[in-house]
């Protein structure tokens, strides 16, 4: 699962024989540190490892993300859809299994959804006798954006300046709308659409505003600048843009 980001891990063992349990993993191929966009797709797998080869045990993704409209499935190939909403697996004896779902973020997705898979894995150590469950578990989630755009680092001089020239989009179907105001410089706006920053005189240290971008459909989202003012290599704790 080199290729593959975890999201959770749960365990489980029997109360009266601990030797019998197993564990359940949650992978994901794409990055929870990144956003997901609607209309994206990309793969749910639930990993079981049994232990001393139980009668069998069960992985359960609970069903409350793909409620509301935040998640849809589009293929669960090797998990079984139970009433309850819940995706299910199992493994018999020591035979490790996976299994994956190909999942998408709905194209009317709400900006700024937040969904957090939860898990559940269970041991039975015969068939005759009930599961024994594992408490629901959930580390890492995803968020839904429309739009993400990385930060900005600008070095100057002191009382240096910068400008961002008009019609600059840092992704396509973006365009300026507007900033924040800076601590400690000014910006100008032309009528070309250029933006201008001009540090203060005498500061040195750090600055920072943001930049506004909307798409056709009035979907906002910003980006920050960070200004670096002056030589700040012999500043206790400073980082370097380069760093």
């Amino acid at each position: 699962m080199s290729d593959w980001y975890p999201l959770t891990r749960a365990w489980v063992a029997h109360p009266e024989e601990p030797r019998y349990g197993g564990h359940l993993e949650l992978f994901s191929d794409a990055d929870p540190a990144a956003p997901l966009a609607p209309g994206q797709r990309f793969h749910l797998t639930l990993s079981i490892t049994p232990q001393d080869a139980p009668y069998r045990v069960y992985g359960y993704l609970l069903g409350d993300i793909f409620e509301d409209g935040v998640l849809d499935v589009v293929r669960h190939k090797g998990l079984g859809k139970l009433a309850n909403g819940r995706y299910a697996t199992y493994s018999s004896g020591a035979e490790p299994r996976s299994a994956t779902l190909t999942v998408k973020v709905p194209e009317n997705a709400a900006e700024g959804a937040y969904f957090l898979p939860r898990i559940v894995v269970g041991v039975k150590r015969t068939d005759e006798e009930r599961l024994v469950p594992s408490m629901a578990v959930s580390r890492t989630g995803f968020r839904v954006r429309r739009h993400w755009l990385p930060g900005r680092s600008m070095v100057l001089a002191p009382g240096g300046s910068f400008m961002i020239p008009g019609g600059y989009s840092p992704a396509e179907g973006l365009r300026f709308t507007g900033t924040t105001f800076a601590s400690h410089g000014t910006l100008f706006s032309a009528s070309d659409g250029s933006l201008s920053y001009q540090a203060e005189a005498g500061h040195l240290g750090y600055d920072s505003f943001s930049c506004c971008f909307e798409d056709d459909h009035g979907h906002r989202v910003w980006q920050e600048i960070t200004v670096h003012i002056g030589d700040l290599s012999h500043a206790p704790g400073a980082i370097l843009p380069d760093a």
